[in-house]
């Protein structure tokens, strides 16, 4: 079964609404720490989920990796645990940043990181080809959209708590936090993009071409997993909030945990989906395309329930224009995969 571009470009805007409102169920857990259903989070999106789809599209799944050569799923599973790390640095990155400006930085970074390392590797560096003059401007206009969304954030945290400053030292280890989030975050794609004997594996033993992705997420997020384990076991001993897991009255939170990791690994699942059916291309173009809805849909999220009420009409014409300047750049690398 093959995929049209414009069925993968629709998966991949879809898996970028989800992951961007993977958060939302996580303002109905207010009784718990945010190790408590980040760990909920983490179990069943990064593990649980992604090995359940595996298992359910995925035939013969222990001989696809016997079958796999190690080095190559070694790598992937080293991305994951990378992915993994960044996925930690970026909750302190926005500690230290706020989250406008540190969520723009680290989407930014991982954007174009994730995207252009692909795209060199596989296509060799020819940047100056038809397509990779649209990529890169696709690429260019998508950095200037997020980086309005970011200065509509940054405003936003202005207006929420008027009188906040940072200290200089503060900004620039913020900023270094959310720049090595931001490569490390990347690394999630390169699972996809330098996983191709892992998924040729499974196409030999006869897995559709529509599934061959997932035998590359699984063990991807599982990687990405052990990172999160020890972050939140870290909190554990430091917090003492293991037992808030048993306390009465806890099973709305645990449902809200799970949610998140079914939004977030759904958004996964279709843009593995997404990116196979753009082809060759598809994990260089898809990427850019699953960070702008992403952006996107977190923004969208955050003003339904409530996050941009206290922001004036400027704050919000700035986030409108940058999700418009992002639309205008998932047009652009849509019409860069066609050829149009």
């Amino acid at each position: 079964m093959t995929l049209g571009l414009w069925t993968s470009l629709g998966l991949i805007l879809l898996g970028g609404i989800l992951q961007g409102s993977f958060g939302v169920p996580m303002k109905h857990a207010p009784h718990w720490r945010h190790e408590n259903i980040w760990l909920v989070f983490s179990f069943t999106g990064l593990v649980l989920f992604p090995w359940l789809w595996t298992l359910c599209t995925v035939g013969r799944v222990a001989e696809v990796y016997v079958a796999a050569p190690l080095a190559n799923l070694f790598t992937v599973v080293a991305f994951g645990v990378g992915w993994g790390i960044g996925a930690v640095l970026t909750g302190v990155g926005m500690n230290l940043l706020g989250i406008g400006l540190g969520l723009g930085i680290i989407l930014g970074v991982c954007a174009s990181v994730g995207s252009l390392v692909p795209y060199l590797a596989l296509e060799g560096g020819r940047l100056s080809s038809a397509r990779g003059v649209r990529y890169l401007a696709g690429t260019a206009i998508m950095f200037g959209g997020i980086a309005l969304v970011t200065a509509a954030g940054i405003a936003r945290e202005k207006e929420s708590t008027p009188g906040a400053s940072r200290s200089r030292g503060s900004v620039w280890t913020g900023l270094a936090v959310c720049i090595g989030s931001g490569l490390l975050s990347s690394m999630l794609n390169f699972s996809f993009a330098f996983g191709d004997d892992v998924m040729q594996a499974a196409s030999r033993l006869g897995t559709s071409p529509l599934w061959t992705a997932n035998v590359v997420i699984a063990p991807a997020t599982s990687g990405g997993f052990l990172a999160n384990l020890a972050f939140c076991a870290y909190h554990f001993r430091r917090q003492h909030s293991l037992l808030l897991f048993w306390k009465p009255g806890m099973a709305g939170h645990w449902v809200a945990g799970i949610l998140m990791g079914a939004f977030w690994f759904g958004g996964l699942a279709l843009y593995g989906m997404g990116q196979h059916g753009m082809g060759s291309h598809g994990a260089v173009l898809g990427w850019p395309i699953l960070m702008g809805a992403l952006v996107i849909a977190s923004n969208v999220a955050g003003m339904l329930t409530g996050e941009w009420n206290r922001t004036g009409r400027r704050t919000r014409g700035l986030l409108a224009a940058g999700c418009a300047v992002i639309l205008a750049a998932l047009a652009v690398l849509a019409g860069a995969q066609s050829g149009s």
